[in-house]
């Protein structure tokens, strides 16, 4: 059993990477700004991760014949091919994130009011997790619009239920099937979502030791080529006492030391900077 999960992480991962190098490995070439590159990442692995979740959520609903989410898994399915497509075609992440934020907000909030007006963590986490989106590759602004239609449907549903308005419910719904299919369906958005932003964090916090590690890199070889200078001033003012040691001129000597000792001071001030950092 161990080897057969082995054996489909395995194959999971070559397709995640083959997938990644052919949707985005272009356009992260191109791409210079390394938070950009991590928003990149993430919106790409939302939609990647969102799609290979859909398939067992896809199953569930052919088991209990739901037959709204059978419509409503295709087109969400259709929405993240084209939000991959359009990352593939070099569209800014501020876009593709737009679009993916808003589909995977509205057709989960139209598949739960079909479902009985399901508010069951199912429906939660892909909300958060769409709002979330929002506010990492596009902005504050975004994000907050999204609550606001989350909040309006939350208001709607609250207005149905307390006045018991009779509204539609998806032939094959039941509560019995939501409630054994719960653990199954939340450990999944549960494991999307850790994957998701968990990896896009890390994304940020290597991304930012790499950009760390450059800067002190060329700061180090500031100091080297500063260092170097100054050893050969030194030696050129060595050079210039001992001249004028052979030739008697003891003020051009001393000055000669003057310049000596200022530059080892400077020298040494450098050391210490290097050693500060």
């Amino acid at each position: 059993m161990a080897k057969h999960f082995r054996n489909a992480w395995l194959f999971t991962k070559s397709i995640y990477l083959s997938s990644e190098k052919a949707v985005i490995g272009n356009v992260l070439q191109r791409t210079e700004d390394t938070y950009e590159q991590a928003k990149l990442r993430l919106i790409f692995d939302y939609l990647f991760f969102y799609t290979l979740l859909l398939f067992p959520i896809m199953l569930l609903a052919m088991i209990s014949q739901n037959e709204v989410n059978m419509l409503l898994i295709p087109c969400l399915v259709a929405a993240l091919l084209t939000g991959l497509y359009l990352l593939r075609k070099g569209i800014a992440a501020r876009v593709v994130g737009l679009v993916t934020s808003c589909c995977t907000l509205i057709i989960p909030i139209i598949s739960s009011f079909f479902n009985s007006q399901d508010l069951s963590p199912r429906y939660a986490i892909v909300w958060a997790m769409s709002i979330l989106l929002a506010y990492i590759t596009v902005n504050i602004r975004t994000a907050l619009v999204l609550c606001g239609i989350l909040c309006a449907y939350l208001s709607v549903v609250a207005y149905v239920k307390i006045n018991g308005i009779s509204v539609y419910v998806s032939s094959g719904y039941s509560n019995t099937f939501q409630l054994m299919s719960n653990p199954v369906t939340v450990i999944l958005y549960m494991l999307f979502l850790i994957r998701a932003l968990g990896q896009y964090y890390r994304n940020i916090i290597s991304m930012e030791q790499q950009r760390t590690v450059e800067k002190q890199k060329q700061h180090l070889s500031l100091i080297n080529q500063n260092l170097t200078k100054q050893f050969l001033l030194v030696k050129g003012f060595s050079r210039s006492g001992k001249s004028a040691f052979m030739k008697g001129e003891m003020e051009l000597l001393e000055a000669c030391f003057t310049e000596i000792e200022k530059q080892c001071g400077t020298a040494i001030g450098y050391l210490n900077e290097a050693q500060e950092d």
